[in-house]
């Protein structure tokens, strides 16, 4: 494609979809920013170490130590000794942050089902279709993957793309 509008749309059009989807899910959240990701990572990730999670929300590790810490005093994450490495802290979800986790998940529903009225069905079916290519193209690395799907519904996504493009990869 070297229609500079085609992609000028295109782009257009991720961007209003990134601002859709990222608005919708951090209106539940107390704070705006990666709270709303670290939340959907450890809801699908659990016991999570805190690399992984900063890797995934492309924060620096002092960075991601702050943001748990927050999201422990507002009493929606708590740390607990890595089972395999003392060394290691696992992220779990109390009960309040899964709650908060599903009304993540529901608010970015929500958003893609706004956005995407506007396609008839097969319109809809050929657009996931196409979007299942791209992401399985964008998929190079496991950090890429946890940045990907940072704020994804994990039990929604049957035959996830990125997990099996990593699959693939081996």
């Amino acid at each position: 494609m070297n229609d500079l509008r085609d992609l000028n749309v295109i782009a257009a059009l991720a961007l209003a979809l990134a601002d859709a989807v990222q608005g919708a899910a951090e209106r539940p959240v107390p704070e705006r920013g990666p709270a709303a990701a670290a939340l959907m990572m450890i809801a699908h990730l659990p016991g999570i170490s805190v690399e992984e999670l900063r890797t995934g929300v492309s924060l620096s590790h002092p960075g991601a130590v702050r943001l748990i810490d927050r999201l422990q005093a507002q009493g929606l994450v708590r740390r607990e000794a890595n089972r395999e490495d003392a060394r290691r802290v696992a992220l779990y979800l109390t009960e309040a942050g899964a709650s908060m986790a599903a009304d993540i998940a529901a608010g970015r529903a929500a958003a893609m089902r706004r956005a995407l009225a506007t396609l008839d069905p097969a319109e809809a079916a050929t657009l996931a279709t196409l979007a299942d290519k791209m992401l399985r193209a964008l998929v190079s690395s496991d950090a890429e993957a946890l940045k990907i799907c940072r704020l994804c519904d994990e039990g929604a996504c049957r035959d996830c793309p990125v997990e099996e493009k990593l699959a693939a990869m081996g």
